[in-house]
């Protein structure tokens, strides 16, 4: 199945290239819809805890590189991500794209986190998994547009050797509407 979606890609951005070169226009990679499923992620978000309701940050999330991949900034506005020997709130950014066959995120942070998650969509959530286990765990994050325009985030880990999924967060974004500026990063 997977050979057939890369034949397909393959296919259609050769059928695209021609196409340019027969209406004289530029050929852009990545505006076909394939790459366009997380536009719903972009744009510059306040985010909340869900049951709280409390601003836990800010999230800048924007297209780069002609279209091929996301770039997401995170600030952190409280502790939630805070650990007793840091002495400082998480900010973190991430690149995001889609290979052809799966959308592959690599994030990192200033608390030495980095991750490689991978994966696709189902039930319209993008699910995106570790590969390989981060100090014992393997983590699971989500992402899913509601019909009022918001966008609920969910992370969940479990132990290597577990079934069951404890939730780290889970965000609520809205788009970042008001004049105030967002946090500046270091």
């Amino acid at each position: 199945m997977k050979n057939i979606l890369l034949f397909i890609c393959m296919m259609a951005g050769l059928s695209m290239a021609a196409q340019a070169r027969e209406n004289k226009r530029p050929l852009v990679p990545c505006a076909h819809p394939m790459f366009r499923a997380l536009d719903f992620w972009v744009g510059d978000w306040k985010v909340y805890h869900r049951e709280s309701g409390e601003l836990a940050g800010f999230d800048r999330v924007g297209r780069i590189l002609k279209g091929c991949a996301i770039q997401q900034s995170w600030v952190s506005l409280d502790d939630h991500f805070s650990s007793p020997t840091v002495p400082f709130r998480m900010n973190g950014k991430s690149l995001t794209a889609f290979n052809g066959e799966q959308w592959v995120q690599f994030w990192v942070d200033n608390q030495a986190g980095s991750q490689i998650i991978k994966g696709g969509f189902e039930d319209n959530k993008l699910i995106l998994k570790s590969q390989t286990p981060i100090l014992g765990h393997i983590y699971k994050l989500t992402w899913e547009k509601k019909k009022d325009g918001t966008v609920q985030h969910i992370a969940r880990r479990r132990k290597v050797d577990e079934e069951k999924w404890q939730v780290l967060f889970d965000f609520i974004y809205r788009r970042n509407i008001s004049e105030m500026p967002l946090p500046k990063q270091d």
